[in-house]
């Protein structure tokens, strides 16, 4: 028997969660909207506000992928949920057609 049953449970949790982590930077990251905010902006920065616009409107006509967006957010669901493929054919339709 191990002397220390909290062995590993560390480096288990912290693997375990690192799909849900990127939500909360991800909100933190709508920031840089703002010209004047400080600090690198992500490379992908506007593509992904795209997406992230078009998911909203998406959401706000499909009660399922409004509830998924919500578990996102509440850290129910991990952010890569956003990118199935039947939610993101939509998004990315929705994008096409409003370039």
């Amino acid at each position: 028997m191990d002397a220390d049953p909290l062995k590993g449970l560390a480096q288990s949790f912290f693997a375990a969660i690192q799909g849900f982590l990127a939500a909360p930077w991800a909100a933190a990251e709508n920031d840089f909207i703002y010209e004047k905010t400080r600090g690198q902006r992500p490379r992908d920065f506007y593509q992904r506000s795209k997406f992230s616009f078009a998911l909203q409107r998406v959401a706000a006509e499909d009660a399922t992928v409004h509830q998924i967006m919500s578990e996102v957010t509440h850290l129910v669901k991990p952010s890569s949920t956003l990118r199935d493929p039947q939610i993101a054919s939509r998004v990315t339709a929705l994008m096409a057609a409003s370039a």
